[in-house]
């Protein structure tokens, strides 16, 4: 049976540093979310991580202004599995993106696959085109460098 989703979603993957049980936690509590995923000048609103729940925050935008977004909890498989509904608040907000986030044991190291999914191919392009991927991997980077200076 061939991808029908391939149009419409970006992979990225990295190999982390770290236990398994640590990296699902940098993904799901707050105190470690507040370290790497968000920029400076991030505000958390509210954050409720369970299927269902809602995290709410905003972020500042190169105006200066602050973008709020919203990620609703799909699924949590902990150690092994996250999913959830990412997208912008607001009048003109795209469609929610669903991202599965798998958490694999690799030689007591962590292999972090995202995995965007986009309503069309259309928002896809979209998002590549304003640096979906380079930000994915940007935001990998940044938990990898969490991650080394927490197990120091």
């Amino acid at each position: 049976m061939a991808n029908t989703t391939k149009d419409r979603e970006i992979v990225v993957t990295r190999v982390l540093d770290a236990p398994r049980e640590l990296v699902y936690a940098a993904f799901t509590e707050r105190e470690h979310i507040e370290q790497w995923w968000s920029p400076k000048g991030a505000t958390i609103h509210e954050m409720d991580v369970q299927p269902g729940g809602v995290w709410r925050y905003s972020q500042p935008v190169q105006n200066g202004a602050l973008m709020p977004f919203k990620i609703q909890f799909i699924e949590l498989d902990k150690p092994t599995r996250l999913v959830y509904d990412y997208a912008p608040e607001g009048a003109n907000a795209s469609d929610p993106v669903r991202t599965t986030v798998t958490f694999e044991e690799e030689a007591g190291k962590t292999k972090v696959t995202l995995q965007l999914l986009f309503a069309t191919a259309v928002e896809r392009k979209q998002a590549v085109k304003y640096g979906a991927i380079v930000g994915a991997m940007q935001a990998l980077e940044a938990l990898a460098d969490y991650l080394e200076k927490t197990l120091r």
